[in-house]
């Protein structure tokens, strides 16, 4: 490996959080994440600035709609 290379090398945890969002994209998901963490849009993607996750921070398992915020 050449020296410019290793010093462009992402650690692990920027790694794994750009494949999270490449991921999420690819299945069609805003992918913004909430700025106190723990969350990410899963909306498709949108420019109304309104994000949810319909997964995390429900308060009970038949909650619709998780943790919201506005951008």
């Amino acid at each position: 490996m050449s020296a410019q290379a290793a010093e462009e090398r992402k650690d692990l945890a920027t790694r794994k959080a750009e494949a999270a969002r490449s991921g999420a994209r690819a299945a069609g998901y805003c992918a913004l994440v909430h700025p106190d963490g723990g969350a990410s849009c899963t909306r498709p993607p949108h420019t109304d600035g309104e994000h949810v996750d319909y997964y995390n921070g429900r308060k009970a398992v038949t909650d619709a709609r998780g943790t919201e915020w506005v951008e």
